[in-house]
């Protein structure tokens, strides 16, 4: 069975600046899907339009599956240019070869626009008892991170850990350096999951740094990859928390 492409659409509130995990775009079999994520718990699409979110106007029924053979037309938008001069640099900045998908632009520029708030990211893959993630560090421009940059090398270690008496996010986890340099937080929408394989499961996993991009935007200069074991606990609690996502992400 062949791993399906997903990617998660993450709105985030201007005014608060929390981000949610509203929906879903799936490639798989020569099909585009897209559909709210609405089983969510936490961060979900239920939650942010409780917090100033509107539905996308193009998929204005938060419980239907949209089904495309392209790439929906409000998503390719969000691609650059190919006419663009410069498009082979954005492609080599990326590190993408010239047979990329419109997926893989989508994944690697994110799809961010001026215009608004929104942004794709990769998902949690779960394969039996492993899982494998990867994120882009929150808070970087706060924290210890861009003091210790010239440091940090693709491949080093990093150690996740809980911080419960954070004040706007008892279930955050802290990313920090083998030396204890705070380089700042797993995003919101992948915290949870986090919290619970470290505070209540018992599961394993390795975090390393996957690509570092010294002149990027704050928010895009430190990529970290996480992988790991899941206990049968975590499983139970992962299908609680995602419940439909198996669908798409499992495989």
């Amino acid at each position: 069975m062949s791993r399906p492409f997903v990617l998660w659409l993450i709105w985030q509130n201007e005014r608060t600046r929390q981000r949610y995990h509203v929906g879903n775009l799936v490639h798989h079999e020569g099909k585009y899907m897209f559909y709210y994520e609405k089983h969510a718990k936490r961060r979900g699409v239920i939650e942010a339009l409780k917090n100033g979110y509107h539905l996308h106007l193009a998929f204005p029924d938060v419980n239907k599956v949209y089904v495309s053979e392209r790439l929906f037309g409000p998503f390719e938008r969000r691609l650059p240019d190919r006419r663009r001069p410069d498009f082979q640099e954005i492609l080599r900045a990326h590190g993408l070869s010239d047979d990329y998908t419109n997926m893989d632009l989508l994944r690697a520029t994110g799809g961010r626009l001026a215009t608004d708030t929104y942004e794709f990211v990769p998902p949690i893959y779960v394969y039996g008892d492993e899982f494998d993630f990867e994120f882009h560090i929150a808070g970087w421009r706060y924290y210890e991170g861009e003091r210790v940059l010239d440091r940090l090398q693709v491949g080093d270690d990093v150690t996740l850990q809980l911080e419960p008496t954070n004040e706007k996010d008892p279930k955050a986890v802290v990313v920090l350096t083998k030396q204890g340099e705070k380089l700042g937080y797993v995003p919101a929408f992948y915290s949870e999951f986090m919290f619970r394989l470290i505070d209540e499961s018992g599961g394993t996993y390795k975090a390393n740094i996957q690509f570092i991009h010294p002149n990027a935007n704050p928010q895009l200069k430190v990529n970290v990859y996480v992988y790991g074991t899941l206990t049968p606990t975590m499983k139970k609690l992962q299908r609680d928390m995602v419940h439909d996502m198996e669908l798409v992400v499992t495989v």
